[in-house]
């Protein structure tokens, strides 16, 4: 059972957007799936843009209402759906000086923990953060399944934050799967680690660590790619399902057995400290701060770093079995 309460449909009253006229800022991943799916779910919602986006034609084609970020006067609920690094300029921009009570919404925690942006004191601020990105967020919506997603409130100006932010996790379908109330701490904090430590650094760090010592040692880069990648999604939705001991006990004896062998050393106390030394710098602002800095940069040192993982064997392994596959 889950330490945090859990909201589905049957709590959320949907009827606090009737009179609500909601924007959403931007129109990439997650603001697509943000617009499109309030939009079937029967609100008003409006996709505001810069005026050198390249996205109104993409949201004007797919049936979405769209305005200028300027023209803010009508909405009482805006979602801010670009980039985190870019959000404070934003903000600084358009809403400091704002004097309208309106509801803010983030899809991260950042900003607000972080106290990069100095919220109004006229401004509700809510988290709603889905479990997964923009597409999946829409797919589910369509197959009736929903994706759950958090909720937090950072600031409530009016006593209706959070009966519009539960309202708008179930209109985005958030209430099939569960509406998980957390803190803007806790989601911004484990946000970042679990993507730096497992999801995205963890995960595509181990996977070439493993394929290169492979192929370090004569095995053919293919045998090393169908060995390792190709079998990543199977494993990871049997941890979903059956959690990590449940995944070792549905595959062969040789396999868990030699995983059970090598896991503490793989994982031992050196690696833990690792863990923790990442675990801190994230919490106590350090890499907010660099985050900060890179964007001012133009994420020079992102692109550097970027290029080198492209260059890796394990990548250009993966590119060619897929263009394979594209083959008629």
């Amino acid at each position: 059972m889950s330490e945090l309460k859990v909201y589905h449909s049957h709590d959320c009253d949907r009827s606090v957007l009737q009179d609500r006229h909601i924007a959403v800022v931007g129109y990439g991943s997650q603001g697509r799936a943000f617009a499109l799916n309030l939009r079937d779910s029967g609100c008003d919602v409006t996709v505001l843009l810069r005026q050198q986006s390249t996205s109104r034609n993409v949201a004007v084609k797919e049936g979405v209402k769209t305005g200028e970020l300027s023209d803010l006067s009508e909405f009482n609920v805006v979602i801010f759906a670009i980039p985190d690094h870019e959000q404070p300029a934003i903000y600084e921009e358009y809403f400091a000086t704002d004097e309208v009570q309106r509801i803010l919404v983030l899809l991260h925690g950042s900003n607000f923990h972080f106290q990069n942006i100095a919220f109004c004191e006229n401004h509700g601020v809510i988290l709603v953060a889905p479990h997964g990105p923009g597409r999946n967020l829409r797919e589910t919506y369509l197959n009736g399944t929903g994706l759950s997603c958090f909720l937090a409130i950072g600031q409530d100006v009016s006593d209706t934050a959070k009966p519009i932010g539960l309202a708008l996790a179930d209109a985005i379908g958030a209430g099939k799967a569960g509406i998980y109330e957390t803190t803007f701490h806790d989601e911004a904090v484990g946000d970042l680690f679990g993507e730096q430590t497992l999801l995205v650094g963890g995960l595509a760090g181990l996977t070439d660590a493993v394929f290169r010592t492979m192929v370090d040692r004569g095995i053919p880069p293919a045998n090393a790619y169908l060995e390792t990648i190709k079998q990543l999604k199977l494993l990871a939705a049997m941890i979903e399902e059956h959690g990590p001991a449940g995944m070792i006990e549905r595959v062969s004896k040789t396999a868990a057995f030699g995983s059970l062998l090598a896991m503490p050393s793989l994982f031992d106390q050196t690696f833990q400290q690792r863990l923790e030394a990442i675990y801190y710098a994230i919490e106590g602002g350090q890499f907010n701060q660099l985050l900060l800095e890179e964007a001012k940069n133009d994420f020079q040192m992102y692109e550097g770093l970027l290029n080198l993982v492209k260059q890796r064997l394990s990548q250009k392994t993966s590119e060619q079995f897929q263009q394979d596959k594209e083959k008629p």
